[in-house]
């Protein structure tokens, strides 16, 4: 039996305390909202072991900007604005639909 960590746990939970119907910060349309909602669901469940065992924390995966919340890509973990499936995930990067995968460089975000 395998054990779930409790980083994994965290996102699951964190994923269910969230309305799809409701967007939790600005910068996201409410459809977007929706399949980024679902979509993160997915990631945690197919992905979530492997991305905490390859050492990908909250911030990287769900933060956001603390003040500017989405509206910063560049200050947004990789799922925020998830619209395509993940193909491959490893310490160094996520790979994202069929564009080039997304790299672990430092982002200032909050979960």
């Amino acid at each position: 039996m395998t054990t779930i960590p409790d980083t994994v746990l965290a996102w699951s939970r964190g994923l269910a305390s969230l309305s799809p119907g409701v967007v939790p910060c600005r910068g996201l349309r409410p459809d977007e909202w929706r399949e980024t909602h679902r979509r993160c669901g997915e990631f945690v469940e197919r992905w979530g072991m492997q991305a905490h065992a390859a050492g990908w924390d909250t911030l990287r995966l769900f933060g956001v900007h603390p003040e500017l919340d989405t509206i910063r890509g560049d200050y947004s973990g990789i799922l925020v604005t998830l619209s395509v499936d993940i193909h491959e995930v490893t310490p160094e990067w996520i790979k994202l639909g069929g564009g080039p995968p997304i790299g672990t460089s430092p982002l200032r975000c909050r979960a």
